[in-house]
């Protein structure tokens, strides 16, 4: 072993430039690549921590202009007042959708992925609050999108906001196939009416933006952030 080790030291020695590195490489490269690998997993697991989003809301907002203040209030301001601790915490905002079938200055096909966008958002529970118009409001009311808000009322403690509660209609089923098809088929629907929407047009914040119609507040049905968007709602309506 000792004889070994000299004649190791002896090579290294009669080396010289590019010649050590080959050496190295030639008798180290298992160690060195193992070494590469728990360097990069360590790296890798600093840059997920430190760069990783914690989703706590997922917002939307439908046939409104929110400018650039009140887009603050709703995703920075909120998150200093749920976790001002947690700094990965985020609020994923859908901006710029459109639902209305007014398309004098729409495009009907910016529409049509306002509406795939939406659908997709909920299929896959990333959207929990919905801002909107009352267009947007009657269309998620009618494709039953939104939460029965006496019963979320209850579940969450915001009883103290029913005065605010609006009511809408979800329709169950109907003919409008039929009556496509055929002009002179009547139409029929079964529909339920329930609360659904929050009238948040005196709340400090959508006030203040000067909206120059109602602005409601929905939650999804399928909402996993129940807590966080009842939290969203105690947010908007109290005294900056």
């Amino acid at each position: 072993m000792r004889q070994s080790g000299n004649t190791d030291r002896n090579t290294w020695k009669r080396l010289k430039g590019t010649a050590k590195l080959q050496y190295i490489w030639d008798y180290y490269k298992l160690p060195i690549f193992l070494i590469c690998v728990c360097i990069y997993a360590v790296g890798y697991l600093i840059w997920r921590n430190v760069t990783a989003e914690y989703p706590q809301l997922y917002l939307a907002y439908v046939n409104l202009d929110v400018g650039e203040t009140l887009d603050r209030r709703l995703n920075e301001d909120f998150l200093d007042y749920l976790h001002p601790e947690e700094k990965n915490s985020v609020v994923k905002t859908i901006r710029n959708l459109a639902l209305t079938e007014n398309l004098q200055e729409i495009d009907g096909s910016y529409v049509y992925a306002s509406q795939v966008k939406i659908l997709a958002a909920i299929d896959n529970q990333q959207l929990d609050v919905v801002l909107m118009n009352q267009e947007a409001f009657d269309a998620f009311s009618q494709n039953g999108l939104l939460a029965n808000l006496d019963t979320f009322a209850e579940e969450q403690g915001l009883t103290q906001f029913t005065p605010y509660f609006v009511e809408n209609i979800e329709i169950l089923s109907d003919n409008a196939d039929e009556v496509k098809k055929d002009p002179t088929v009547t139409y029929h629907s079964e529909t339920a009416a329930y609360p659904m929407g929050i009238d948040i047009s005196s709340f400090p914040p959508i006030e203040e933006a000067g909206f120059p119609d109602r602005v409601y507040l929905g939650i999804i049905a399928n909402t996993e952030h129940s807590a966080n968007a009842a939290s969203f709602v105690t947010y908007l309506a109290r005294t900056p």
